[in-house]
């Protein structure tokens, strides 16, 4: 569907971007599926699935901590100039894609990035392994000044599923806080 000027009703550098990063999460869950099949670790995934407590607690635990999250974010990513070019091209990538892409993108992201740091690398690394990839991966994405703020997401979210809440309460948290900071963006 075309725009009254006969442009793409969303540019194709957004749609790229979308595509790309849905594609690379599809692929983090299948390496943390593979990983730990390969480890013939597949029975970890129904207990790690809610938790000890329950899918209310989980749920909650969640909510909070994402909202949490959230709130650091919107006071740490203007200070950091990194963060501020990122944000500039989720707004721009988000802005023509719609609500419902939004939802489904940070969904499908915060699924896909439980998996693969707090299921497969906590099942094989534990809680220092996770933390330490998570935070060697988004430090590479955003830089060394984000190694403070990476680590304390990772270790919170690493906490949430040691502690009994499951990948239900940091695959909560992990949306929640995704969602909100790129609800900041869009209206900034």
């Amino acid at each position: 569907m075309n725009a009254p000027d006969d442009q793409p009703a969303t540019p194709p550098e957004s749609r790229f971007l979308l595509a790309a990063g849905t594609i690379l999460y599809g692929v983090m869950m299948l390496v943390a599926l593979l990983w730990l099949w390969l480890r013939d670790r597949m029975e970890a995934l129904p207990p790690a699935a809610v938790g000890t407590h329950g899918p209310w607690l989980a749920s909650a635990i969640g909510l909070g901590v994402g909202w949490l999250g959230a709130c650091a974010l919107a006071i740490v990513n203007p200070r950091v100039a990194r963060m501020r070019e990122l944000e500039a091209v989720a707004k721009r990538s988000f802005q023509a894609s719609g609500e419902m892409a939004a939802i489904l993108f940070v969904t499908v992201g915060a699924i896909a990035e439980e998996l693969f740091f707090r299921l497969a690398a906590q099942d094989a690394f534990g809680v220092t392994g996770s933390v330490a990839v998570a935070v060697l991966v988004n430090s590479y994405l955003a830089g060394w000044r984000w190694i403070p703020v990476s680590l304390l997401h990772a270790l919170a979210l690493s906490l949430i599923v040691q502690q009994g809440f499951g990948l239900l309460g940091s695959t909560t948290a992990s949306a929640v806080m995704n969602y909100l900071n790129l609800r900041r963006i869009q209206c900034s």
